[in-house]
């Protein structure tokens, strides 16, 4: 039987995720699972950013850090279709989205993450799902680091996501690497 812990608090103060770290438990977590998000004004993917421009960063810098006090080796962040190496496999149209869009901000903090948890010395696994649906599980396709193929209309749903998300912390198939995964 596994007891329900409750932290208040930010992961973009370090107190916070130390605190969530130290919870009473038996042994330390085998890995952390981050799918963070900048807040917006509104629900649109299009709204103006509310959150600083470096929150997802300096939050994953903040797990980090927790982590490696905790002995935690193993971190895995759900990031999108179109962040580091993947974005020239995003559609045109997504593509001038990224870049003319509010969701500039949002994509420049996810590139931040993926560049700097590569250098942290941390084991990681950053899936990046195209556009997300409503849709039930079903199994994911992989297009590798880049997303080579995937194609303008690639969907994934959030069952998926999560599923593959609990997946990554219990296997090491996808360890160091930045899958690109669809429905």
């Amino acid at each position: 039987m596994s007891s329900k812990l409750t932290r208040a608090g930010t992961p973009h103060n370090l107190e916070d995720v130390c605190k969530a770290f130290s919870a009473e438990r038996q042994s330390s977590p085998g890995a952390v699972i981050v799918t963070l998000n900048p807040s917006r004004a509104n629900d649109s993917p299009f709204a103006k950013p509310m959150a600083p421009p470096r929150f997802m960063a300096d939050s994953v810098a903040n797990a980090i850090t927790a982590m490696k006090q905790h002995d935690v080796s193993k971190i895995v962040v759900m990031q999108a279709l179109g962040v580091g190496d993947s974005f020239p496999n995003m559609s045109v149209w997504m593509r001038w989205v990224r870049h003319w869009t509010y969701m500039k901000h949002s994509y420049d903090d996810h590139d931040l993450v993926d560049e700097e948890i590569k250098l942290s010395g941390v084991n990681y696994v950053l899936p990046r799902p195209p556009w997300l649906t409503n849709g039930r599980a079903r199994p994911v396709r992989m297009y590798g680091n880049t997303g080579e193929g995937v194609g303008n209309l690639a969907t994934v749903s959030r069952k998926s996501v999560a599923d593959f998300l609990l997946d990554a912390c219990e296997r090491n198939d996808w360890d160091r690497s930045t899958p690109v995964i669809t429905s």
